[in-house]
């Protein structure tokens, strides 16, 4: 009988530190969740150093860029990318761009590194830049000029801006690189410009990407090549693909945009 007492008060006991055991544990769980909500919620911060009234950013984590891991590569780029949230331009659509960036610049040896994303929330007047209206002096649409002054001193570049509209010429995207080697300081200086139709955009190669293809402008430093083959920089829209020339490549390599990995 007292042995019988004696089992029935242990299982009570062992019922009530598993009660309070699963209860502990549920709370710890609650608590998990409720921090990672907290943390999805706060990945974008307000971008304080910025001319953006209402900027916020993130930085891109390696599973954002390559979902199976970074390759090893010998060089790296950082860069920023804002994307206005009041076009049809998301957060998605932005990581979209930019995993087949690092795809198609990874058969240069190029490797996306710290890439800082951008929320802006752009006015209508902001929201489309004129290349036909440009400085005379600069050659640079104003809306760039005023835009790219908005970056923080320590955004790294080159900078790609997602937007609503590029007007004034047949392309959906611009960049502006420098022209001589002296021609380092402004602010729109390695910059681009893509309109969202740009995303949309029926393509032979669906491995091409706008943002590759004006980010290659950028690290080599030239223009457009026509060929009788398909690749990133062809001159002709139902031309251009994902591959790399290797000519165009050597140039990627070379640009001082780029970091040596030891």
């Amino acid at each position: 009988m007292q042995f019988r007492r004696a089992c029935r008060s242990l299982s009570w006991d062992l019922m009530h530190a598993w009660g309070l055991t699963r209860r502990a544990a549920l709370s710890l769980a609650a608590l998990l969740a409720g921090g990672a909500a907290v943390e999805a919620r706060s990945r974008f911060a307000p971008w304080a150093e910025s001319g953006f009234g209402s900027a916020e950013a993130r930085q891109l984590t390696e599973r954002d860029l390559y979902p199976k891991g970074r390759p090893s590569l010998p060089f790296s780029l950082d860069a920023t990318v804002a994307f206005d949230q009041r076009t049809p331009w998301t957060q998605a659509r932005a990581i979209r761009q930019l995993r087949k960036t690092a795809a198609i610049f990874e058969a240069c040896g190029v490797a996306l590194r710290d890439v800082t994303l951008v929320r802006l929330a752009l006015p209508p007047e902001d929201r489309r830049i004129d290349t036909g209206l440009t400085d005379p002096v600069t050659g640079v649409p104003p809306t760039v000029a005023r835009l790219a002054a908005r970056l923080p001193a320590g955004a790294a570049y080159p900078a790609a801006f997602l937007i609503g509209r590029v007007a004034g010429s047949a392309s959906l995207a611009v960049s502006y690189r420098p022209r001589l080697e002296a021609e380092t300081t402004a602010p729109y200086f390695n910059t681009a410009w893509i309109a969202y139709q740009s995303h949309w955009l029926p393509r032979r190669d669906e491995r091409y990407s706008p943002l590759a293809h004006e980010l290659a402008h950028l690290l080599c430093r030239c223009g457009h090549t026509e060929t009788a083959q398909r690749h990133l920089l062809h001159s002709a829209r139902n031309f251009l693909s994902s591959g790399v020339l290797p000519d165009d490549c050597k140039r990627i390599q070379d640009s001082p945009l780029l970091y040596v990995n030891n």
